[in-house]
């Protein structure tokens, strides 16, 4: 059986990238599709820290910038840093008038935070650390509001149709428990892409495990240019108690006076970098990962907050805690680096757009250089608002006209194989997570990263049919890893422990697509008959 939707524009995800670009385009007939229910799989959701904008008495966009271009390593796309940084005012007075309200004294004045590598209080948050949830919950109640909007909830996307490098709809298929063979096709001349980042391709993510970057896998195999795929950001400060994924403990919570510490309560980043726990993120994550590796134990400490303050400024991690029986009034948080966010994805312009007709890209899906190689902590939400505006703007300049779109085969893009069982595929799962883990992760080397391909074409090799899912995920691992071994030097979250110094002759985003990693591993020769894509 299949369903056939067409429309102006699909949109695909449910984050803040998609609610916002669908709110956007109106009045363009919009459908957005969403692998579970709206709200249920979001990074966006799970966001503790908030939304960086120059506000404050202090404060200025001109200083924004600065501080975004000082933490990216020099790798920013100026013009799309000058974008976010000027237009954040905007963006939170959007949000304020749909009833997204932050949090504000008894002055009216806004509740500021500061984070890592932050030279101001600029960052908005709702409910201390729980901005994330409550931005989404309102967005998802204004977008269903809006009539130009259809919702597809329970559609996993799988392909690009496209003709002549041009987007024509994606092909999807039903994933309600009993439903076989429910294909759905979401024909549109423009698709919008905002599925989120990869962090579940590692053992250890702040993200949910449904986010493993199948907007990026599909825009690769559709020929798009990709960008920056080697710079994953570690958050310090995931919280260690055997949870998967692990919760997040926001930077604020640092930004508060928080101490990291080992097990002697020695505060070793006061001897690594002049802002010691505000150091960037990838400074503090590496710093921890090393301390780790020499067998001692990494924690934050808290116990000489005022009493109750924890509870107030921070409940979502209060109640991680609080379940898990740790007192931060009393012990030690033990805490672990943890993949949180990815700089890099698929290449867009200024507006949002890819190297492909049609095939737009938002959020942590795409790369648009804001970020270089090291984000500024709370700029991605603000650049998620601020590009979907971007998008929604591009499309309705245009005239879009329905009739060119012609009947397509879409059963030339079913799967044509029975893939391998759930419980076969999580052990493979399982195995690269541990593998990208362990050879991609904070620190890397040529060595690390040649076993890591050769690990990728084993798990490929032995699982056989794979899973979609654990294709895209071995697709994506292999293009940050191709990413990583051609960048021959150390530049902001991607470092090399046998290139440890910025070099200069790669002063570059590393644009590329999916056939130049194919003809790179072939000449190689790490692959042994095995489908690359």
């Amino acid at each position: 059986m299949e369903s056939i939707y067409k429309s102006d524009v699909v949109v695909v995800g449910s984050g803040i990238s998609g609610l916002m670009v669908a709110i956007s385009l109106f009045p363009r007939k919009v459908t957005l599709v969403t692998k579970k229910k709206l709200g249920e799989v979001s990074s966006s959701a799970w966001a503790q820290g908030g939304i960086a904008a120059a506000v404050g008495n202090d404060d200025h966009p001109d200083i924004h910038f600065a501080d975004t271009i000082k933490a990216s390593s020099g790798l920013n796309n100026d013009e799309a840093v000058k974008l976010i940084t000027s237009e954040a005012l905007e963006i939170v007075q959007f949000l304020e008038k749909i009833n997204i309200h932050f949090d504000k004294d008894e002055e009216k004045n806004f509740c500021l935070s500061i984070e890592a590598a932050h030279s101001r209080r600029r960052v908005l948050k709702i409910n201390g650390d729980q901005s994330g949830k409550f931005i989404i919950k309102k967005l998802i109640k204004h977008a269903k509001k809006q009539d130009h909007i259809t919702f597809v909830e329970d559609v996993s996307v799988d392909h690009i149709v496209q003709k002549d490098n041009a987007c024509e709809g994606i092909v999807g298929h039903m994933n309600k428990p009993g439903v076989v063979d429910n294909f759905v096709f979401l024909q549109a001349p423009n698709v919008v892409l905002a599925t989120g980042g990869i962090g579940s391709i590692y053992a250890y993510t702040t993200n949910p495990r449904d986010i493993y970057g199948e907007g990026v896998a599909m825009a690769a195999r559709a020929g798009a240019k990709l960008s920056d795929m080697e710079f994953v950001q570690f958050h310090p400060t995931a919280l260690d108690i055997g949870l998967d994924p692990a919760p997040l403990l926001t930077e604020a919570i640092r930004g508060e006076g928080a101490h990291i510490v080992d097990e002697n309560y020695n505060r070793f980043m006061q001897t690594i970098h002049p802002d010691k726990e505000l150091a960037p993120r990838d400074v503090v994550a590496r710093a921890i990962f090393r301390e780790r590796e020499n067998g001692r134990s990494t924690f934050l400490d808290c116990r000489h907050f005022k009493p109750n303050s924890f509870q107030s400024l921070f409940p979502t991690a209060y109640e991680f805690l609080k379940k898990t029986k740790i007192d931060s009034t009393k012990d030690l948080i033990p805490i672990i680096p943890a993949a949180h966010y990815h700089m890099g994805g698929v290449k867009v312009d200024l507006t949002g757009q890819t190297s492909v007709k049609g095939l737009w890209a938002c959020g942590e899906t795409s790369s648009t250089g804001a970020h270089g190689a090291n984000r500024l902590a709370s700029n991605s939400l603000l650049e998620a608002f601020v590009f979907a505006k971007k998008i929604a703007e591009a499309i309705n300049s245009k005239t879009i006209d329905q009739t060119k779109l012609e009947k397509i085969n879409i059963e030339n893009y079913f799967p044509k194989e029975k893939t391998i069982s759930k419980i076969r595929a999580k052990k493979y799962i399982w195995q690269l997570r541990s593998n990208m883990t362990r050879n991609v992760g904070l620190e890397r080397n040529n060595q690390s990263l040649n076993q890591a391909f050769i690990e990728f074409d084993r798990i490929e090799r032995e699982s056989k049919h794979l899973s979609a899912k654990l294709k895209d995920m071995i697709l994506i691992s292999r293009l940050i890893t191709y990413a990583a071994i051609m960048r021959q030097e150390s530049r902001g979250t991607h470092y090399r422990n046998d290139f440890a110094k910025i070099d200069n002759t790669f002063a570059f985003s590393n644009v590329f697509t999916i056939e130049d990693m194919n003809q790179y591993l072939l000449n190689k020769n790490f692959v042994e008959e095995t489908n690359i894509a």
